[in-house]
């Protein structure tokens, strides 16, 4: 649909939801919109609902992923937005569906927004159009996709000063301890998780589990199945407001991959669980370690895709230092049954419901609607070209026996930017833009490190 056709479409739901919250004593609003990166940006308004859209910064899907920090480029330039066309406003429509009151703060709700241009067609490089376009195609073939994340990240004390001057390695992690599922790593801890829960189930979103990880600081919660879009939704909602939570506390989260250095305790990763389901009825087990046809079709093109969509799961920098398969975080094209060392955990049990594939591969720092997005893609292709998996690996894969993964952002890049099938499956015009947003990444800490002495160089070459 173009913006009129969708505003058109919306306009009934958005008097009822507005009557129902007005109601409820919703006064203000807060409007999000995804980023390149996957981080909501968001601004806040009396409480409205409109057919006829909202004016969108259409320079914030161009932002760096750091926005400026730390060598102050604010932005890349895209087709659509540039020096060329003056970085103009794009316009959104706001997703009834999408509509939630906070429950901690009932006066405020808030909205995901979906960008369009300004002649009304749609935002080719809205990460939210992007997974919508792909859950389409799939479901064109008679399927549905069921999706939970899982984000592990790192819980500090927070101080402005050492913040505000980029000190955060010298931050204090929250929690005396370092063990996994640890009820009592700090006093308040407990206090924090059920605040958390309460918070997303306020919003709609199913918290499965909440627990410490293996290392100071080290936190992970999982979320329950949706369907794609709501579950990458509920995903960067999660993020969000645990940010929010943890602000008020004094506390800080981050999700970065790694912020321990290699080798020392853990990293973060962001396992995608997704099941596939026919007419409510869930279709990839065939029994204990046993899949279907279909699943072994959604299998094999997951696996045939991975490398050319691997910088979706590895987007950052900062990504590659999270590789490490003795650490159970893949690096090559593999697969196996309840198999944490392989980059597809492929469970069968206990239910034929239960059935799932759990991709190891992404980090905390993914974007999810470009990662699920990848996931069902690749997998729907495989439904399409009857393709068949690889034999599954018991263990670690041996050497050589499974394609590489890259290692470094630029080879994902480059095999990302260079893939027909991602320029098929997202839009050429978004696979451009995002690899473009990718190699800006790279410049941006190639000129950092060009600016610097190394510790490596003052330890090596001073005395």
């Amino acid at each position: 649909m173009n913006f009129v056709e969708q505003a058109a479409a919306y306009a009934p739901s958005y008097e009822a939801e507005y009557q129902r919250l007005k109601a409820a004593g919703v006064r203000y609003i807060q409007s999000h919109m995804v980023d390149m990166a996957g981080t909501l940006r968001t601004k806040i308004s009396p409480f409205k609902l409109s057919a006829s859209g909202d004016a969108l910064n259409g320079i914030l899907y161009c932002v760096s992923h750091g926005d400026g920090q730390p060598i102050g480029d604010t932005a890349f330039e895209s087709y659509m937005a540039s020096g060329d066309n003056g970085f103009p406003n794009i316009q959104c429509v706001a997703d009834p569906a999408s509509v939630r009151q906070h429950g901690w703060r009932p006066e405020m709700a808030s909205v995901i927004s979906t960008g369009y241009m300004l002649d009304g067609s749609p935002c080719l490089v809205d990460p939210r159009y992007v997974l919508s376009k792909v859950d389409a195609r799939l479901r064109s073939l008679g399927y549905t996709a069921k999706v939970a994340l899982e984000y592990e990240f790192g819980i500090f004390h927070a101080d402005e000063e050492l913040m505000q001057q980029g000190r955060f390695r010298e931050l204090k992690p929250w929690g005396q301890s370092l063990v996994n599922y640890d009820i009592a790593r700090t006093g308040d801890y407990q206090d924090l998780v059920l605040e958390f829960m309460k918070r997303m189930e306020s919003l709609g979103i199913g918290v499965a589990s909440f627990v410490t990880e293996y290392g100071h600081g080290m936190y992970e919660f999982a979320l329950t199945p949706k369907d794609a879009v709501e579950a990458a939704d509920d995903a960067v909602r999660a993020k969000l407001h645990l940010r929010e939570l943890c602000a008020e506390r004094g506390l800080v989260a981050t999700f970065m991959a790694r912020f321990q250095p290699p080798g020392k305790e853990s990293a973060c990763g962001a396992h995608h669980h997704l099941s596939l389901w026919q007419d409510d009825k869930p279709v990839l087990a065939a029994g204990t370690n046993a899949l279907s046809q279909v699943g072994q079709q959604f299998l094999a093109g997951m696996l045939n895709r991975l490398a050319e969509t691997h910088v979706f799961f590895r987007p950052t920098i900062n990504s590659y230092r999270r590789l490490d398969r003795g650490a159970w975080s893949p690096e090559d094209v593999s697969w196996g049954y309840e198999n944490r060392t392989a980059a597809i955990r492929t469970i069968t049990t206990p239910t034929p419901s239960a059935c799932r594939f759990e991709n190891r591969v992404p980090g905390a720092d993914v974007n999810p609607y470009l990662t699920v997005a990848a996931m069902i893609a690749a997998g729907a292709e495989g439904i399409e070209k009857g393709l068949v998996p690889r034999a599954a690996d018991a263990g670690l894969a041996p050497d050589g026996s499974a394609v590489r993964l890259q290692s470094n952002l630029t080879d994902a890049t480059e095999a990302f930017a260079s893939s027909k099938f991602c320029a098929e499956a997202f839009g050429k015009e978004f696979r451009d833009h995002y690899a473009a947003s990718r190699f800006n990444e790279v410049a941006a800490y190639e000129t950092w490190k060009t600016q610097r002495i190394t510790d490596f160089e003052w330890q090596r070459y001073f005395l």
